[in-house]
């Protein structure tokens, strides 16, 4: 293959990873549009949350970050890893069949990564204490909130919030697994630390920040749980940035 049809192709992939982007977005993801109605009191609201941080920051993410500097491509494709485990467990757990378009648009759009990434192999480094300590510190908390979350999913009440025939309960007790390996993941392997602690805090620190406007929202926490996530995402931030002369990042 000549220079310029390898650029192509190259440009190419990334205007497809834009387009991956959008697919979590707006459509048939709907993550943005779900977090436009976090402060609606039409809307329940710490669901709609969730469903949004997760398919915006946790899978869209990754696909956009890889588009900008595919440098970032092992790191985003890890998340995308976590991710997807995390999503097949709350699911699972949830009983909730109807979520098989999720893992189809999975596997069509992650090959994009692999077909722009210089490897796939990520590099042990010195690992991060205190990313591996907060990812214990919460990981008791997470566990028995995916677990009340799969179960309201089992259920199937009529207080519960549908986006294209899947029930946003099974995708809450996924984020909450997520929200303890990604920043376990990332103590351990360098090259993905920036990326997936960022995505980590941020996805916690919104949810904790509507759960305190939205005392009693189905799926949220109480005023002081609320805070805990917070204080909880800002100290993963600051895990993750804190310089380290040793580590690659």
């Amino acid at each position: 293959m000549s220079v310029g049809s390898n650029r192509a192709m190259r440009i190419l992939i990334r205007m497809l990873l834009v387009l991956s982007t959008l697919t979590w977005w707006v459509l048939p993801g709907m993550g943005v549009i779900d977090l436009t109605v976090t402060w609606d009191p039409e809307w329940p609201v710490m669901l709609e949350a969730g469903w949004g941080v997760l398919f915006t920051i946790g899978v869209g993410l990754p696909f956009l970050v890889t588009a900008i500097r595919p440098s970032l491509a092992r790191a985003a494709l890890t998340q995308l890893h976590v991710l997807t485990a995390a999503l097949v467990v709350g699911v699972i757990a949830g009983i909730e069949p109807t979520s098989w378009w999720i893992f189809v648009m999975l596997l069509l759009e992650v090959p994009l990564i692999l077909a722009i990434a210089p490897s796939t192999r990520l590099q042990r480094g010195r690992p991060r204490a205190a990313l591996l300590a907060l990812a214990a510190v919460a990981t008791p908390a997470a566990l028995v909130y995916a677990w009340d979350m799969a179960a309201q999913n089992r259920l199937s009440l009529p207080i519960n919030d549908i986006t294209n025939g899947v029930d946003h309960y099974a995708v809450q007790a996924a984020l909450a697994l997520a929200l303890v390996a990604l920043p376990a993941v990332a103590a351990l392997w360098p090259g993905t630390r920036r990326l997936l602690g960022t995505s980590t805090a941020l996805m916690a620190g919104y949810l904790g920040l509507v759960s305190y406007f939205w005392p009693g929202a189905y799926g949220g926490f109480d005023a002081g749980w609320s805070v805990a996530v917070m204080a909880w995402a800002a100290a993963v931030i600051a895990a993750t940035w804190w310089p380290s002369g040793r580590a690659r990042h």
